[in-house]
């Protein structure tokens, strides 16, 4: 529930980020999903089994703290402006009221951890998956809609690791943590599910962006597809995802502040990118997205691959003093 929760934010769930990176290219996106599939469970379980070692990398490489950090303000930023755009058509001092509750948790988390995020993502992630199916599958048309052609495989097979880099770059500290609880088969079954969870959501949100590709330009296009009671649930929908993935960021920039005051690490894991946030939503997922993408290929490579190669040339210099 966590690694799902750290991935399914506003800009999946309300479909802009699906349009982004996958819906656009048409057809195409269906093999691309089945790609993201396997990349997020390879990438799962690479966390999960390298975990403690990018932990102790992200303490001691100031590089990849800043990159990380820089990537999460980014999508804190964006979470809370998705937040905001879901609430606009309520009451003002409803809207007051969502910001106010969301502001607070966002708090929490930065300063008690991830036990607070264990208890969110408990409670807040089952529901999102299931009022997401079942709004989605109500919408899904089986016969007499036609898709939307498109086309580029080798653009959309880039975006689509565009896409798995951007919604993993940001969670690995989160993921990692839980890396010592787990057997390596726990760890196997832990990273096949998330990815499997999150391929079959984003597979039938794609489906339906497809049927209704007039929906493309809007900020958030599944929303604007969704009318009536259906719409209402589709926005509490999309306000969960962006408070869990939002209390995940937050979890991970409060982390790589771990010798900050508790007051620094509040004004720049929650103060900071809730003023970022009014650039908007739109702005932010269709320009700052693919900027994160390519700033995340680079931090997980000094988190991950840099220690594996040290690892490897340590034993190689260690056989050759032996032989």
């Amino acid at each position: 529930m966590v690694i799902v929760g750290t991935v399914v934010g506003s800009g999946f769930l309300s479909g802009k980020e699906i349009v982004v990176f996958f819906s656009r290219f048409g057809k195409i996106s269906y093999f691309c999903i089945l790609l993201a599939f396997f990349m997020f469970w390879g990438l799962f379980y690479f966390f999960l089994k390298f975990g403690q070692n990018a932990i102790s990398r992200l303490a001691s490489s100031r590089f990849a703290t800043v990159l990380n950090t820089l990537i999460c303000l980014i999508l804190c930023a964006a979470m809370f402006a998705g937040a905001r755009s879901v609430c606009q058509g309520l009451p003002l001092w409803l809207q007051i009221a969502v910001s106010a509750a969301i502001l607070f948790f966002a708090i929490r988390v930065a300063l008690v951890g991830s036990a607070t995020l264990e208890k969110l993502s408990l409670m807040l992630v089952p529901v999102m998956i299931v009022f997401l199916l079942v709004v989605l599958s109500i919408v899904f048309q089986p016969k007499g809609a036609s898709l939307f052609q498109g086309k580029f495989l080798p653009l959309g097979c880039l975006y689509c690791v565009m896409y798995v880099v951007l919604n993993t770059c940001n969670s690995a500290i989160v993921i990692s943590s839980y890396a010592p609880a787990l057997s390596n088969k726990q760890k196997v079954q832990v990273s096949f599910a998330a990815a499997l969870a999150l391929c079959l959501i984003l597979l039938l949100g794609d489906v339906v962006l497809l049927q209704n590709s007039y929906a493309f330009g809007q900020n958030m296009p599944l929303l604007y597809i969704v009318k009536g009671v259906k719409g209402v649930i589709m926005g509490f929908i999309v306000l969960l995802g962006c408070c869990t993935t939002l209390f995940s960021l937050v979890y991970t920039v409060a982390s790589n502040l771990r010798t900050s005051k508790a007051s620094t690490k509040v004004v720049l894991s929650v103060v900071l990118p809730f003023c970022c946030s009014f650039l908007g939503f739109g702005v932010i997922v269709s320009n700052l997205y693919p900027l994160t993408s390519i700033l995340g290929i680079f931090v997980l490579c000094d988190l991950f691959l840099i220690p594996l190669f040290k690892k490897a040339d340590k034993r190689i210099h260690s056989t050759r003093k032996q032989t």
